[in-house]
């Protein structure tokens, strides 16, 4: 965008400076009027659209300056729409557009037999015919790079979540280790510390010894508790929640191949859901996300999180379009809005600004403490 605002600054000077010289008449303003608002809005247009603009932009600039008389700022405009032509046309179009553009700036010298003119022309048609050809060869080439980049950066996503997944695959497979580490050794020697401190209390002779047995035996009792809480914590995942569920939106990412940016607000990590309520928000987000990359051949969206006035939780899967679509609510969206109601809540979908919008909001429950 910022290019085009400096073509459109140095088309709007030269087009000024040519008409100082060819002079001001009300058909020269009428058509540059008409002239700067086909310009204009050629960023807003398909790109069919845009091939037609840059037919008709010269023909009404050959229409407005027909003077014998060589005027450089004219050469100017032409070389403008030239540069800004290379970001819509391929080089072999390219090639073609600046013969077309050439014919148009000299078909007044040669009408007039301005030879000295002509030959002016067209050795600045060649120079820049050549940059120009070259100038888009490179941004051809700086758009395979780009493409090969971000094909490359996808590939090196979804290596680094499988990474990402084998590590949390081997610490799982430790944590189970030292479990079983634990349950077989000290659980079993605590076992055996019971039983032992049992017969010793028995074959007591005192009832102070006794006692004492007791308190050991409670103490022995008490660590095996605690070591079976530990086996147990080893061996069950640590994650609950808003972070469960980002765990399993980052694996639908690996093996999807998608590139999700996911924010949450501040509170969201600490809400407390159940488990019908995770798995409405996944199953939400992940139909959401497979009609993306059914209609819309994004891989890309954006995830959101919030806390709206401390009692319900938003989420939102946003993600860019190319065209507006009709929305028709199938089985994947009526499963969906099933889900939500299921859990008190409630679903959205809207289109605004070239983007689809997926919001899905529900109450968070309320606990409440004796």
């Amino acid at each position: 965008m910022f290019n085009f605002w400096m073509n459109f600054i140095f088309l709007v000077v030269s087009w000024l400076l040519a008409l100082w010289i060819d002079g001001f008449t009300d058909y020269n303003i009428l058509v540059s009027g008409l002239f700067f608002a086909l310009y204009f809005v050629l960023p807003v247009v398909k790109k069919q659209f845009a091939h037609f603009i840059f037919i008709v932009l010269p023909f009404l600039l050959f229409g407005m300056f027909l003077s014998p008389e060589f005027n450089g700022f004219i050469w100017l405009i032409y070389l403008t729409l030239a540069i800004q032509s290379t970001k819509f046309f391929n080089r072999k179009k390219l090639s073609i557009y600046i013969v077309f553009l050439y014919v148009l700036t000299i078909l007044p010298y040669v009408f007039y037999q301005e030879w000295l003119s002509v030959s002016y022309v067209s050795l600045l048609a060649l120079i820049t015919g050549i940059m120009l050809l070259y100038w888009n060869q490179a941004t051809q080439k700086e758009k395979n790079i780009q493409d090969q980049y971000e094909s490359i950066y996808d590939e090196f996503q979804l290596l680094k979540r499988q990474l990402m997944s084998g590590e949390q695959l081997v610490r799982q497979e430790e944590r189970n280790q030292i479990a079983r580490e634990i349950h077989d050794s000290v659980g079993h020697r605590l076992t055996a510390l019971l039983m032992q401190m049992e017969v010793a209390r028995i074959q007591a002779t005192t009832e102070e010894t006794k006692a004492k047995f007791d308190e050991l035996k409670k103490l022995a009792q008490i660590s095996l508790q605690d070591t079976r809480e530990a086996v147990k914590a080893l061996k069950s995942e640590e994650t609950a929640g808003i972070q469960a569920i980002i765990q399993l939106i980052r694996k639908l990412e690996a093996e999807s191949q998608l590139r999700l940016s996911i924010t949450m607000q501040t509170g969201t990590l600490s809400a407390v859901l159940t488990n019908q309520q995770s798995v409405a928000i996944y199953r939400s987000i992940q139909e959401a996300l497979t009609n993306m990359m059914r209609h819309s051949s994004s891989n890309q969206a954006v995830i959101e999180f919030q806390i709206v006035a401390q009692r319900d939780l938003r989420f939102q899967v946003s993600h860019p379009l190319k065209e507006k679509i009709t929305i028709k609510e199938g089985f994947g969206l009526t499963n969906m809005r099933e889900r939500l109601a299921e859990v008190d809540g409630r679903i959205n979908i809207h289109q605004i600004e070239g983007k689809l919008n997926v919001m899905g909001q529900f109450p968070l429950e309320v606990k409440t403490f004796d």
